[in-house]
Order: structure tokens, then C-alpha cells, then sequence
């Protein structure tokens, strides 16, 4: 039988989407690769609608002004609508688990920037 995985969905910098549990990324919106010592390499082609947008958004309306000095974390929480970003985000995080194996857990967690706290910190099991 093989050994259960915890992979966590965290939206992050350059695209990154998956992170395996020794905070290695893994994937983006389009491919998750995990395994690697012990196991085989798993490789899953996604193709799942909107996820790239879905990441994009994240990555050009969050992460970038906020590095970039264009907004204070107190100001995108107060405009960002992380209530709907995350609802779709569990959206897309049920239909990625639908393409992992049994033994592979999905941990859906909030972004760095992300004070709403509509998800908790250590996140949400899909």
C-alpha cells in the first residue's frame, strides 16, 4: 500500500500552486509532479478551466501590488473579495482531488496576504 501524501494548494509566488509536505513546490495551474525518493514521480496534466485565471487573479490583483509597495495589507483585505476567491478555489481544489490517488491528501490553505480569516491558517482538507 502506499504511503499517504499531503500536498498543499496555497497560491504563492511565480505561479506556484502545490507545495509537497517539505514545502518543495510541485505544480501550477496547469501540472502537479510529486513522489520523488521513495516513490515514483507522479506527473498530472490538470486541464482544468479557469484555474490559470483563477491563479492569475490571485497573482496580479494580490501578490504583486502588495509586493510592490501599491497597497498595504490592511487595504487589500478591506478590497480584495477573498470570500468568493475562496469559494472558487475550493472549487477547483475538489476537482484536482478527483485526479489524485487515494493516499494523496489535498490541503487547501489561504495565501500569505489573505487576513480575512475565512480559512484557517493550517487550512481546509478537500
Amino acid at each position: 500500500m502506499a504511503e499517504k501524501t499531503t500536498i498543499k494548494m496555497m497560491p504563492d509566488t511565480s505561479c506556484s500552486l502545490f507545495w509537497q509536505e517539505d514545502g518543495t513546490c510541485c505544480g501550477d495551474a496547469e501540472n502537479l509532479s510529486y513522489g520523488g525518493e521513495r516513490d515514483a514521480e507522479t506527473n498530472i496534466d490538470l486541464n482544468i478551466p479557469g484555474l490559470r485565471e483563477w491563479l492569475d487573479e490571485y497573482m496580479w490583483r494580490c501578490l504583486v501590488p502588495h509586493e510592490a509597495g501599491e497597497t498595504t495589507p490592511d487595504e487589500l483585505n478591506r478590497t480584495f473579495d477573498w470570500k468568493d476567491f475562496h469559494k472558487r478555489g475550493l472549487a477547483f481544489a475538489a476537482q484536482v482531488k478527483k485526479l489524485l490517488p487515494p493516499n494523496v491528501e489535498l490541503l487547501y490553505c489561504k495565501p500569505y496576504e489573505d487576513a480575512s480569516g475565512i480559512i484557517s491558517g493550517g487550512g481546509v482538507i478537500v
